[in-house]
């Protein structure tokens, strides 16, 4: 008696696994086109608490939506005004590589000669100027080959890149008219017994995914403005150039912890030694411009857009970024970190004794799910069709 009653259950539940197997290789049939929807997505995401905001003073979710598409409008041409300009400069930085690869040689010997000067153990010293000229014979080809197929990638994907700057603004604004719906109709899928835990579940990662990704868009923003004005200031005073260039790359570059600082540093040092006409002082100033923009971002504004953090201990982020790389490279750096803490969401709300010493989890995790729920009417009828089937 209790294994037929069992046989609904189990067929049930093999049919959810065929759906997602299913589901699971169409999607992987259509992963290039995947990327234009998961970058829309994220926006309609990001932009979903302001429209919250606004129905709440007395908006309609429409009219909501046009007064914040047209914002996100006005910013993305501006957005791809600085690009040009930014693609203008990288241009020009390629056209003079000879000529900076020549001062990165006359630098090396400059310093080679310096060392030769020390007064050095002769294997340390021999061991130190191999080093040297193996980066000389090394590292200016490889940047030069580095920079061209950047080059190269760019020509070739303008077209890809137009097509999304048409099809991305129309996804973000389809997925902001039907967020609900769609949470709502996911929602409807999961087993009614299931349901509120399941909601509670997505209600505590919607409120730290989605504090993540709101607050990596306002800090990497100001990041990259700051960067804008601060090379800008050293352009004008010392004559540095590919300032916007190197911001911008700066804005998209900071939200990889820790490398993409380290690389946006290193690469401003090396812009401002070679462009300027006071190298040292301006290698200087730009890379102290770099560190005190991450300060300030770190320990002024990113508490207040970021609320309380993930929730991850630091070094379960380092090893998050370490795992994301081996398995994604900057992609899976990106993603690494939200998706760890997405699982300790996960793991807090089945095991709760896990959180009992030390609880960072949001306020939203203690209170009852009430965005992507389903209405409570509909979901009455639901669980009274349920019982009587």
């Amino acid at each position: 008696m209790n294994s037929r009653s069992l046989d609904p259950v189990v067929l049930r539940y093999l049919g959810y696994a065929a759906v997602l197997c299913i589901a699971a290789y169409l999607l992987y049939l259509v992963r290039g086109a995947l990327p234009i929807f998961i970058v829309g997505a994220v926006l309609a995401y990001a932009m979903e608490p302001v429209l919250t905001r606004l129905e709440k003073r007395g908006y309609s979710r429409r009219g909501a939506v046009g007064m914040v598409f047209l914002g996100f409008l006005i910013f993305l041409i501006a957005l791809v005004g600085l690009m040009f300009v930014a693609w203008q400069q990288i241009q020009n930085l390629a056209s003079n590589a000879p000529q900076l690869e020549q001062q990165a040689v006359d630098l090396i010997h400059h310093w080679q000669e310096h060392i030769q000067a020390l007064r050095l153990p002769d294997e340390l010293k021999k061991m130190i100027i191999q080093g040297v000229a193996d980066f000389q014979s090394k590292a200016p080809q490889t940047i030069a080959t580095k920079l061209q197929d950047i080059v190269g990638w760019t020509f070739s994907s303008v077209g890809v890149l137009l097509i999304s700057l048409v099809i991305v603004p129309i996804i973000t604004l389809w997925m902001m008219l039907e967020m609900k719906t769609i949470q709502r109709n996911c929602l409807l899928m999961v087993p009614s017994e299931y349901r509120p835990e399941v909601r509670a579940i997505v209600v505590d990662i919607n409120e730290i995914l989605g504090r993540y990704v709101r607050g990596q868009i306002i800090v990497c923003s100001i990041f990259g403005a700051l960067c804008m004005v601060g090379f800008g200031i050293l352009g004008l005073v010392f004559r540095m150039q590919y300032g916007l260039a190197l911001a911008m790359a700066g804005a998209f570059l900071y939200i990889i912890p820790y490398f993409g600082i380290f690389v946006v540093a290193i690469t401003a040092a090396l812009l401002a030694y070679f462009t300027s006409t006071a190298p040292v002082l301006c290698a200087i100033l730009a890379v102290g411009c770099v560190v005190t923009f991450n300060l300030v971002l770190d320990y002024g504004v990113a508490p207040r857009v970021l609320g309380e953090g993930l929730g991850l201990h630091p070094l379960m982020v380092l090893f998050a970024l370490l795992a994301g790389a081996q398995a994604g490279g900057i992609v899976g750096m990106i993603l690494g970190v939200p998706i760890f803490a997405s699982i300790r969401m996960i793991a807090l709300r089945l095991f709760p004794r896990l959180d009992v010493a030390h609880s960072i989890v949001p306020a939203a995790r203690h209170k009852v799910a009430t965005v992507p729920a389903v209405p409570p009417d509909e979901e009455d009828e639901e669980n009274e069709e349920d019982e009587g089937n």
